[in-house]
């Protein structure tokens, strides 16, 4: 996991060992299913590898005369009883009864090579 918080005196350090590691991008040498590269501006950055995600993205909104933070886009990342992984991707408003999923995102890395690696599905559905 890299974590960095604004521009901290051991980044060189870390930039150096993400350096190295960008060589070899494409492989996946754990068991990690997902990963997570998030860019917070001053307030940090995550990097990470994981089994499953969730991520909210929320946003200033005003309603009802306050201001608050609406969570408008939602992503769930997860894995299937056939081993395909998923990433959903939904956008939620308050004026609506349900969020809509606007991307379904499929992979079956324990598949064959006959077998597509990626589809999307960008049909909308409530969910």
């Amino acid at each position: 996991m890299f974590v960095r918080k604004g521009s901290e005196s051991y980044v060189a350090r870390m930039v150096e060992a993400f350096v190295e590691r960008e060589n070899d991008v494409l492989s996946v040498k754990d068991g990690r299913k997902f990963e997570v590269h998030c860019n917070a501006g001053a307030a940090g950055e995550l990097r990470v590898g994981t089994e499953s995600l969730s991520v909210k993205i929320g946003q200033r909104v005003r309603r009802d005369g306050a201001e608050e933070i609406w969570h408008s886009v939602l992503v769930h990342c997860g894995e299937a009883d056939d081993g395909s992984l998923t990433v959903r991707v939904m956008i939620c408003h308050f004026d609506w009864d349900e969020s809509r999923q606007i991307a379904l995102i499929e992979s079956k890395p324990n598949h064959d090579e006959a077998t597509r690696t990626l589809t999307f599905d960008l049909e909308q559905k409530d969910v």
